[in-house]
């Protein structure tokens, strides 16, 4: 053999064992990650983190470590949210902030996207016209969504039955709302006088006849104000969305197979998470009940009459804070013509 070839086939040798070499690392790699979720170390969401982490684990072989930090030990939602796109923290499950986008203000409250939860299964599941829309905006953040984890339906509680609460005729009730210009604009089309308290000052400010109701959240949070408040309204005006999140960059470090395994993983918990949600729901309402309050859920028709005001009224005031193109995609996907 001439030197030429000798010189060749060495090259051609020393080349298949570096590609080699950079295959079988990136098969090997190992991650030790740290998820943060905000709820306490005994809630289902914590049981769902870290279920979510043993399997990733076991069908990684290994590869990928996740440790879960629950109750808001790593700092709270907010914060998160900004650590996980910096990657200082690679993953969460939480409630999404608009800190440095706008536009994501529809990934926690865009009001009637939906009335049931049939629809917005349909939404939030992996290639749901809500889960793509939400998370080609994390995508511009840093950010990599893997499933949308459902939290529970919302509604408000009120010292007393409001009067044509069904109509959605004023009522001069106040009650306070999120510090959200998408919930201010619901609760007064549905009829009340909106007001932003901070969640932690909601019960004083009852107390103190400042507001005469509270909203933002799901039975769970209406059982709270039991002993000051008379009537739950489960007015379905959205379906408490929560993320599994994962900074981009590590997700693009990360083979195509165990990028697969951490969305199949994700969505599993999930997908459980519908079925829990739906009885913790209930089990809180009937607490409610034999609490003495009264519980009213609104008709199929009444919350249609609900969403075609808040879509036809409140929907287009939106259009400045999350942009006209949001806004009719959201419209398409419920039906409505687009201009």
């Amino acid at each position: 053999m001439s030197r030429q070839c000798k010189f060749f086939v060495l090259c051609f040798v020393m080349a298949a064992l570096f590609f080699s070499g950079m295959a079988s690392s990136a098969a090997a790699y190992k991650h030790k990650l740290r998820l943060a979720q905000t709820m306490p170390a005994d809630s289902d969401h914590h049981e769902r983190c870290v279920a979510f982490a043993e399997e990733v684990k076991e069908k990684t072989d290994g590869r990928i470590e996740i440790k879960v930090y629950s109750g808001s030990v790593l700092g709270d939602w907010v914060n998160i949210n900004e650590y996980v796109m910096r990657g200082d923290v690679d993953m969460a499950m939480l409630p999404l902030a608009p800190t440095y986008d706008p536009r994501l203000n529809i990934g926690y409250y865009m009001p009637y996207m939906f009335t049931n939860t049939e629809e917005a299964k349909e939404a939030y599941r992996v290639g749901g016209w809500v889960y793509n829309m939400v998370g080609e905006l994390l995508m511009d953040q840093g950010i990599k969504g893997l499933a949308l984890y459902p939290a529970g339906w919302a509604g408000m509680t009120t010292r007393e039955e409001p009067e044509g609460w069904e109509e959605m005729k004023p009522n001069k009730m106040k009650i306070r709302v999120m510090p959200l210009k998408a919930c201010e604009l619901t609760w007064k089309a549905l009829g009340y006088i909106p007001s932003t308290i901070p969640y932690n000052e909601a019960y004083s400010a009852i107390e103190r006849g400042v507001a005469e109701g509270e909203s933002g959240g799901p039975p769970f949070q209406g059982y709270q104000f039991r002993d000051i408040q008379g009537v739950w309204i489960q007015y379905n005006d959205y379906l408490e969305p929560w993320w599994f999140i994962m900074n981009l960059d590590l997700w693009n470090s990360l083979t195509e197979e165990d990028q697969q395994i951490l969305v199949a993983a994700a969505q599993k918990q999930v997908d459980g998470r519908w079925d829990y949600f739906l009885e913790e729901d209930e089990l809180y309402r009937q607490k409610m009940r034999d609490y003495g309050m009264k519980v009213i859920m609104p008709t199929d028709e009444q919350l249609k009459g609900f969403a075609h005001k808040i879509r036809t009224e409140v929907w287009p005031e939106l259009e400045s804070l999350v942009g006209k193109a949001i806004v009719d995609r959201c419209r398409r996907n419920v039906g409505m013509e687009v201009e």
